[in-house]
């Protein structure tokens, strides 16, 4: 029933569009087809996958990854220190407070605004979302239970899998699907800002040469993007591990 809700609700800000579409020039709004055209022309393009696409992902990925490998030991040290998690929470409150435009605009100065600067901008940005996660996660481990498993010598790989892992987990699982969001839209926003090649600078050049119908098949491709990483992601939540 929620598929065919979802689908209905799809049509209809389709059939929305393609009246609009009618009434408008196509410069400024292109309808269905044109965009369908745009779309499949993109993706047919070789040179859109290799000094494009796959180079946003990467950047995004990287930016994601560093993000995890700074903000999970982090935050695991935070939980068992709190005196680091007190001398953290005003970096902290201070990137969870700045908006991503200006962060993006801050490091563009700083460094040379190439790929270096959308990867760091991402971890930078990302880094308090994990560091929360992971510390929130292992406060939620057991404590009776995991003092049961030393008491009786459970092996330390099975403590992790049966009572760490999905403690954690609960936490971490939903902040993942959010940063993989995030990831994708901050680096889209700093290549767009730094003129850095790759998805960002292919929507400036689109709305530069007023190829709108290039425009929105960028947008609905990146739109594709994060759909399916939430779907991915959501779908690894249900068969999240369970004690």
């Amino acid at each position: 029933m929620q598929r065919i809700a979802f689908l209905t609700g799809l049509a209809s800000l389709g059939l929305i569009w393609s009246l609009a579409a009618r009434n408008s020039l196509p410069a400024i709004l292109p309808g269905p087809l044109a965009v369908a055209a745009a779309l499949w022309t993109l993706l047919t393009e070789p040179s859109f996958w290799t000094d494009t696409l796959l180079p946003s992902l990467g950047r995004a990925a990287a930016g994601l990854a560093s993000a995890f490998a700074l903000g999970a030991p982090l935050g695991l040290a935070g939980w068992r220190w709190p005196v680091i998690s007190a001398l953290a929470a005003p970096l902290r409150l201070i990137l969870m407070g700045m908006p991503a435009p200006i962060l993006a605009i801050l490091f563009i100065l700083w460094f040379d605004g190439g790929p270096l600067t959308v990867i760091l901008t991402v971890a930078v940005l990302l880094l308090p979302v994990f560091q929360i996660a992971v510390a929130e996660g292992t406060g939620n481990i057991d404590s009776h239970l995991a003092e049961m498993a030393r008491v009786f010598r459970v092996p330390l790989m099975r403590q992790l899998h049966r009572i760490a892992l999905p403690a954690v987990w609960t936490a971490l699982g939903p902040a993942l699907r959010i940063a993989v969001a995030n990831a994708l839209r901050v680096t889209l926003l700093t290549e767009l800002l730094s003129g850095a090649e790759g998805l960002g600078a292919a929507v400036q050049r689109a709305q530069s040469w007023l190829q709108t119908d290039r425009l929105f098949a960028l947008v609905i491709l990146i739109l594709a993007l994060i759909g399916l990483a939430d779907t991915g992601l959501g779908l690894l939540l249900r068969e999240r591990p369970r004690p």
